[in-house]
């Protein structure tokens, strides 16, 4: 399973916040789209990094100053520490990367551009998915492995 099939399923929208903009405004797009992380970009418009909900979480509990007075610049993540995924990565990769790595959020680029976001959650869903219909075919096959069909429309009813 391709990295294609669960964009192409779930969408390929990527919110955004800029560099400057407030901790509590970032939040405010996190909460009305229903997401967990925004990509965050400079002045210029390039990728800067990400913010999750982690981020704020944790940095801004760590900094002991209220969320209305932060940045998004003091919490996210910057661009050399965000972990990407590529297009062309597997479902299975891009888990693995990151359980190992503990993030819930990738960004998925393909020719240096970021064409979506995925979510832990995104990928174990598609997986389940591929695993319930592989499970599906190995029952059907088990019950009747040759795909051959018995006519029984000639056998009497007794």
């Amino acid at each position: 399973m391709k990295i294609t099939d669960i964009l192409n399923q779930r969408g390929q929208t990527v919110f955004t916040v800029k560099i400057d903009s407030s901790a509590i405004d970032a939040v405010g797009i996190m909460d009305k789209n229903k997401v967990g992380a925004v990509i965050v970009l400079d002045k210029k418009g390039s990728v800067a990094g990400i913010l999750s909900e982690r981020d704020v979480l944790y940095k801004c509990y760590n900094s002991g100053v209220e969320l209305k007075n932060q940045t998004v610049d003091n919490l996210m993540t910057g661009v050399e520490d965000i972990l990407i995924g590529k297009i062309d990565s597997t479902a299975h990769d891009l888990m693995n990367v990151m359980l190992y790595r503990k993030v819930r959020h990738l960004p998925v680029i393909e020719n240096e551009q970021i064409v979506g976001m995925l979510s832990v959650e995104d990928i174990m869903k598609m997986m389940l998915d591929s695993y319930e219909n592989e499970s599906h075919q190995l029952r059907e096959y088990i019950k009747n492995p040759f795909g051959v069909h018995i006519y029984e429309g000639n056998k009497k009813k007794s």
